[in-house]
């Protein structure tokens, strides 16, 4: 069914649609003209804060600013900063701290000191006897299990370095040459001493004990113990060395990363006071929010804040273009917060 409006309610909706015409015709120029202001404030803030370098592999900047404007409300200016790239480095070194961490958990460091043990009294009462104190000193120098976790954890905290950007290529490269040669010698080691073993236990198996056969079979195990332990003894210190650097270049390069967003932050209000001129065509009585794309701040182990924001009253910015306040006044009259 059809229905139309005739009379009295046609007259009124005509003069309501011809009194918004006017009003919405007027706001076109100035919007355009508010989006030239912003388009001008935009482009000196990323040259007054050194945002649009080329930092990529392909020539492209990583940093800029982007505004949208809020009637009623003010404009947001979104910022992305190099700052952001260097954090998800943080988080790469955090992440092999982490594996490096639960490597640790499986198999700790046992103390960097060589244990030394005496090596076992052949058993002059029989085979048997002979053959498990053998094979009692076999098990107390395997180390596989502990040198595949210093192995891994020298390789963990050698990425953590180079995510860091604390060691050159070339010394990580020796680096890892150096753990692989060492990691080499050892597993022959192991090789010879599970060889060791089964040779054992075919003689044990056989019954074979006399004098004759006892003597080559312990000088052979204590050749091996002997080659083993200065190679165990030097993974695990080099493995425990790179851990130490790796852990205290992730606390620098995090002191390091705080400072320059705290100077970043006072450059932007600094910026806001020195080249915001253009802001006096907002409206009075609205905002400037600096949306700080991916620096917001870690609130606890589980709760990551994905940006920071800074939201500025129009009339503070202007009062600090005229010199009423300082750039330091300024931020700290504005409201700030992670989200």
């Amino acid at each position: 069914m059809n229905s139309r409006i005739t009379g009295p309610g046609l007259i009124l909706i005509s003069t309501w649609a011809a009194a918004l015409a006017p009003n919405a015709c007027a706001q076109e120029p100035q919007l355009t003209a508010l989006q030239a202001s912003l388009d001008t404030v935009t482009g000196v803030l990323e040259e007054a804060l050194d945002l649009n370098q080329s930092t990529t592999l392909f020539g492209l900047s990583v940093g800029g600013i982007e505004s949208t404007y809020l009637m009623g409300q003010g404009v947001v200016f979104e910022i992305r900063s190099p700052l952001a790239n260097r954090r998800g480095r943080m988080g790469l070194a955090a992440l092999n701290s982490a594996m490096r961490s639960l490597s640790e958990s499986r198999n700790p460091f046992e103390a960097l000191q060589r244990r030394t043990r005496p090596a076992p009294e052949p058993d002059q009462d029989g085979a048997e006897g002979f053959y498990q104190d053998m094979m009692d000193r076999i098990a107390r120098v395997d180390y596989s299990l502990m040198i595949d976790s210093a192995v891994q954890q020298a390789s963990e905290s050698l990425r953590s370095l180079r995510t860091l950007g604390n060691i050159e290529q070339s010394d990580f490269d020796a680096l890892q040459e150096e753990i692989s040669v060492l990691q080499g010698e050892l597993d022959d080691r192991l090789t010879q001493l599970q060889a060791l073993e089964q040779q054992i236990d075919t003689q044990a198996a056989l019954g074979q004990a006399e004098a004759s056969d006892r003597s080559p079979l312990h000088e052979q195990l204590e050749s091996i113990v002997s080659s083993i332990e200065p190679l165990r003894d030097s993974i695990l210190e080099r493995a425990e060395e790179l851990k130490q650097r790796s852990d205290i270049a992730e606390r620098e390069y995090a002191e390091r990363w705080q400072q320059d967003l705290l100077a970043f932050e006072a450059s932007l209000y600094a910026a806001m006071c020195d080249y915001g001129a253009s802001l006096r065509e907002l409206p009075d009585g609205e905002y400037i929010s600096l949306l700080l794309n991916n620096l917001g701040v870690d609130m606890d182990a589980g709760t990551r804040r994905t940006n920071k924001i800074h939201v500025l009253a129009k009339a503070d910015v202007i009062e600090c273009l005229d010199g009423g306040i300082d750039a330091v006044t300024l931020q700290s009259r504005s409201t700030a917060y992670s989200y």
